[in-house]
């Protein structure tokens, strides 16, 4: 083999491995959150006794004082543990707004939200900076969600223009115990306070019964 072939050879070799590095990129699939999981067992663990028991996911809904026909859109809303109850609570007028970036996810909430019979949820396939809401809204929760997003100062900024007159937006995230993998996630909620203020949001809520998360509400 002279010198000539041999770079025509190698050209081709380097071309080819970066056509199969483009392929496997775009058959990644875009929710992030579940790392190498696959959707089903992510699903299982959004859905456990256990998560659902540390979450309190009634109390919660019961303390976001939600009313029957108010628009909310749940950013983040994974397997609908949430999205599910708040759809019950605001009733046929109200609407909820499933809002993931993940389309096997996206597709278990249309499929429980169908079981169900749960006709008010209405499911968006976000963008990683734009949740994309067709409407302004009530209430915007983010659980345990925002230590995914890559730039939540741009982000929360960003959700003002989704926000009705006296329009909320209520956070939980972890606080004590982060789970393995989250090392480079961890924030803290004087880093959200700041984040949100520079936002033109104000803390008016703080409640403290979840053991390793905040639960935070703004204005």
């Amino acid at each position: 083999m002279n010198f000539r072939t041999l770079i025509r050879s190698l050209s081709l070799f380097v071309c080819s491995f970066a056509l199969l590095l483009s392929l496997a990129k775009a058959q990644t699939p875009p929710g992030q959150s579940r790392g190498n999981r696959t959707a089903d067992d992510y699903i299982k663990l959004l859905e456990s006794e256990r998560r659902q028991s540390e979450l309190q996911v009634a109390k919660v809904i019961e303390t976001l004082k939600v009313k029957p026909g108010q628009r909310v859109a749940d950013i983040g809303s994974g397997s609908g543990l949430f999205t599910r109850p708040l759809a019950k609570q605001l009733g046929n007028k109200g609407v909820v707004y499933a809002v993931d970036i993940d389309p096997e996810l996206i597709k278990y909430v249309e499929k429980t939200a169908a079981e169900q019979n749960l006709t008010n949820i209405k499911t968006i396939m976000g963008g990683e900076a734009d949740p994309k809401l067709p409407e302004k809204v009530d209430l915007i929760v983010i659980i345990d969600t925002l230590h995914h997003i890559a730039n939540q100062p741009t982000y929360l900024k960003g959700l003002k223009k989704y926000l009705r007159n006296g329009g909320r937006i209520a956070l939980i995230d972890f606080t004590k115990t982060w789970p393995a993998g989250h090392e480079k996630m961890i924030y803290k909620l004087a880093d959200l306070d700041g984040w949100m203020k520079a936002a033109g949001f104000k803390q008016i809520e703080k409640y403290d019964f979840l053991d390793n998360d905040f639960f935070v509400v703004y204005r």
